[in-house]
C-alpha cells in the first residue's frame, strides 16, 4: 500500500525564483501532534501546503476509517474536502485561500502544470487505495506497506533492507485499514516466520524482499 501522497514536492517548485513572491502569500500555521485539525463540513476553503510533519488523510464511515495517504512535506491538499485531516507530527501548515492559489494559477501556467499533475497523482492514489480494500486481505496489505516502506524509504545493509517506522500500532492499523489487534496478530507471525525481524521498538529488518512479496501468498 502506497502512503506518501505525491512524488512531487511542491515546496521545491514554489522555492523557484518565479514562484517566491507567490510563496510569501502563505500563512503558516502549526498544529500539535495528534490534533484533528480538519473534517469534512470545513466553514473555511483553503489549501494547505505540508511544510514541516506528517498528517494522516483518512475516510471516516460509520464507525471505520479509511487511510488515504500520510502527507508529507511538499504535498498539498485543501480543508474543503470529504476527508479528515489529522497530525502524526507536530505540524507547520502553509495556508491560502483557495480562490487565490486559482487566481495565481491562470496566471502562471508552468505552475498551473505543476499542480495539476499533482491532481492526477491523487487521482491515481485514489483507485489504488479503493483496489486495494477491496481486493486484498490484511495480511497482503500490511505486506504491501512494508515493501512499499522498504523501496522507497528503506536503508540497504549487509543483514537486509531497514526500515524505520514512526507511527504506532494503532497508527499502522488505521493506514491499512484493520484494527490493531490484527496487525500485532500478523506481524507477530511475520516475525515468527523470519520474513520479517524487529531490532528496537519502530526499526525493522526484511532479510529479503522477495520472500516477504511472496508472503501474503501462502
Amino acid at each position: 500500500m502506497r502512503t506518501k501522497l505525491l512524488s512531487i514536492n511542491l515546496l521545491t517548485e514554489l522555492d523557484k525564483s518565479e514562484n517566491k513572491d507567490f510563496l510569501q502569500e502563505f500563512t503558516d500555521i502549526k498544529h500539535r501532534k495528534n490534533s484533528l485539525i480538519y473534517s469534512p463540513g470545513h466553514d473555511q476553503d483553503l489549501v494547505f501546503i505540508v511544510k514541516e510533519g506528517r498528517l494522516r488523510l483518512y475516510l471516516a464511515v460509520e464507525d471505520k476509517d479509511f487511510s488515504l495517504a500520510i502527507l508529507e512535506p511538499g504535498d498539498i491538499y485543501a480543508t474543503h474536502t470529504r476527508a479528515h485531516v489529522e497530525t502524526l507530527d507536530d505540524v507547520t501548515l502553509m495556508l491560502m485561500p483557495t480562490a487565490k492559489l486559482h487566481s495565481y494559477m491562470a496566471a502562471h501556467p508552468a505552475l498551473s502544470r505543476t499542480i495539476i499533475r499533482i491532481l492526477g497523482e491523487l487521482l491515481r492514489q485514489s483507485f489504488s487505495i479503493i483496489d486495494s480494500l477491496v481486493f486484498k486481505d490484511i495480511k497482503q496489505r500490511l505486506t504491501d506497506f512494508f515493501l512499499y516502506e522498504a523501496k522507497h524509504n528503506g536503508s540497504n545493509a549487509t543483514v537486509g533492507t531497514i526500515i524505520t517506522l514512526d507511527l504506532t500500532t494503532t497508527q499502522l492499523a488505521a493506514i491499512i485499514g484493520s484494527s490493531r489487534q490484527t496487525v500485532s496478530t500478523i506481524i507477530s507471525t511475520m516475525l515468527k516466520d523470519g520474513v520479517l525481524e524487529k531490532t528496537q521498538r519502530n526499526t525493522y529488518i526484511i532479510p529479503n524482499t522477495d520472500l516477504l512479496r511472496n508472503y501474503a501468498q501462502n
